[in-house]
């Protein structure tokens, strides 16, 4: 093996630990979040639907300014939630807040100021599945399912790279590889409905 090769597969090892390291909490995250999404019937992700009522001041509600209705409601339905949607009629306002497995709507009425909340949770099994889907989790916790899906990417072609410096292993590595894809493709091309 030349000077340069062998540089080449030291390089991939000490990469292939340390991206597996950072990533490992999160490739565990994704293997077990992925279990719960494939198995919605296990019966974890219920969704569960509050109603309730409450109130903003008139002078808000009939303003109808975004911004302050808006921090009326997160007072008064006590969340924290980012406002996804915005629709101001003449007679009312309706207000989404959404978080992962969280979806909190309040119709307001302008005269009066009252308020119509309607609360749906998915409990834990919502909030890990959102979170697996990057579904209302904000930029941060994109950013890093990013990152981490680059991550793994890198940790795969690492052991592929210290795989095939392997001679003894190699042929037997490669041969899980192409059953791994062949497998994954069969299914695909077979068992999904198009």
């Amino acid at each position: 093996m030349s000077q340069l090769r062998r540089s080449a597969v030291k390089l991939a090892r000490t990469l292939h630990i340390y991206i597996s390291l950072v990533g490992f909490l999160m490739f565990g995250f994704f293997a077990v979040t992925g279990i719960i999404l494939n198995h919605d019937s296990f019966g974890w992700d219920q969704m569960s639907t509050a109603t309730s009522r409450t109130r903003i001041d008139k002078s808000v509600a009939r303003a109808g300014a975004q911004d302050a209705v808006v921090q009326a409601l997160r007072s008064a339905a006590h969340t924290s939630l980012p406002a996804t949607r915005f629709n101001a009629r003449p007679e009312d306002i309706e207000v989404t807040f959404t978080g992962p497995a969280r979806h909190t709507q309040a119709l307001v009425n302008r005269a009066t100021g009252d308020v119509e909340l309607t609360v749906e949770t998915r409990g834990w099994a919502g909030v890990l599945a959102d979170l697996h889907k990057g579904a209302e989790t904000g930029p941060v916790w994109k950013f890093l399912l990013d990152f981490i899906s680059v991550l793994l990417v890198l940790s795969s072609a690492t052991g592929l790279i210290i795989l095939l410096s392997l001679p003894n292993r190699r042929a037997m590595g490669l041969l899980a590889t192409a059953a791994g894809t062949v497998v994954a493709l069969a299914a695909y091309l077979i068992w999904v409905p198009k």
